[in-house]
């Protein structure tokens, strides 16, 4: 009877030391895959971050564009303009009118 008794005991705490052991796995799995549900939300939005950040390159880079053929535009239509030759006379009269606050 003794061993009898001792065969259904061994077998109990065998049966009850896999679900154990299978209990701990089972949160160390459910643990992994919550990590793994946390990264795929973090990556998605770096991603729409670094989406955001590409069209806002792109759109600069088309600004920068405009920027320089416009500035070129600019340069080549420009006039040189020459100053205009005046006596020293009429030069001198000028700088007394600034002077004196008048134009």
């Amino acid at each position: 009877m003794k061993k009898l008794w001792g065969w259904i005991v061994g077998i109990f705490t065998f049966i009850i030391g896999i679900l154990v052991l299978s209990g701990k796995k089972n949160k160390k799995v459910k643990e992994i895959k919550s990590n793994i549900k946390d990264n795929k939300k973090k990556t998605k939005s770096i991603d729409k971050k670094i989406e955001g950040v590409k069209e806002t390159d792109e759109y600069l880079k088309k600004t920068l564009a405009e920027k320089k053929k416009q500035t070129k535009k600019l340069k080549e239509s420009k006039k040189k303009i020459k100053p205009k030759k005046k006596s020293s006379s009429k030069a001198r009269s000028k700088l007394k009118k600034i002077g004196k606050g008048r134009k």
